[in-house]
């Protein structure tokens, strides 16, 4: 963590921003599914980690397909 973020931190608490309680699986991650309208599935993305998304081009793509 860089101190950049810690400052932050500390100006988000002092205009009040709190963090709220965890509702549902902390574990569950999220992903993206691009399905076209016969069903087929035509881009798929499976998150590993927290933050993780994909790339913006590679699902303009799928969705021009």
């Amino acid at each position: 963590m860089s101190i950049g973020s810690v400052f932050k931190a500390a100006f988000a608490l002092k205009q009040g921003h709190r963090q709220g309680s965890i509702q549902g699986s902390t574990l569950q991650l999220g992903g993206v599914i691009v399905v076209d309208t016969s069903g087929t599935v035509r881009y798929f993305f499976s998150s590993e980690k927290a933050g993780d998304h994909p790339k913006v081009d590679d699902l303009l793509m799928a969705l021009e397909e």
